[in-house]
């Protein structure tokens, strides 16, 4: 005997609830100005660390000139003296994609970071939980969101130690 399953178009809500919106992250331009004057200092500090003109760094981040234009090399530089990543997670945002910060892994020890990945998804799998045991809030899904992109980035550490590990043939190249 057969069964079908018929799945609606928002499967898991009520019918008079609507279809939940993506969280979208800031606008490139928003991005830049906020990475840019939430520095400790603001864009004068900033623009020290930098290297370049504050006047320069404030036209470059400001959305109302249209004149100065912050370039690529710029924006990471940005980002690397600030630690914010808000410029990196708007451009992957409006392209589609979602970032998962990457834990430099150690090849020595593959087994630890198998034992680390089951950690990290027990993580997921306690948040979760929470979440539906203490009720769904933005902060218990931000949650969820971040244990569930660790668990990411320790699945792809340990999948990179085992392509290490992998032995290869003589003369050919790793790829």
């Amino acid at each position: 005997m057969r069964s079908t399953i018929s799945i609606p178009g928002a499967p898991g809500y009520g019918e008079d609830e609507d279809i939940p919106t993506a969280v979208k992250a800031l606008d490139v331009l928003d991005a830049a100005y906020h990475t840019a004057h939430n520095y400790p200092g603001g864009v004068p500090a900033l623009a020290v660390r930098m290297g370049v003109s504050q006047n320069t760094l404030m036209h470059k981040v400001s959305v109302n000139i249209n004149t100065h234009h912050l370039t690529l090399r710029e924006a990471v530089t940005m980002q690397e003296v600030t630690g914010n990543a808000a410029i990196l997670q708007a451009m992957a945002s409006a392209l589609g994609y979602d970032l998962v910060k990457a834990i430099p892994a150690s090849v020595d020890d593959p087994l630890t970071l198998n034992w680390q990945m089951v950690a990290a998804q027990a993580e997921v799998q306690h948040a979760i939980a929470d979440a539906f045991a203490q009720g769904v809030t933005r902060n218990s899904l931000r949650r969820c969101d971040v244990r569930a992109a660790e668990a990411s980035s320790a699945m792809n550490n340990l999948l990179g130690a085992l392509r290490a590990a992998l032995p290869m043939p003589p003369g050919e190249a790793r790829k």
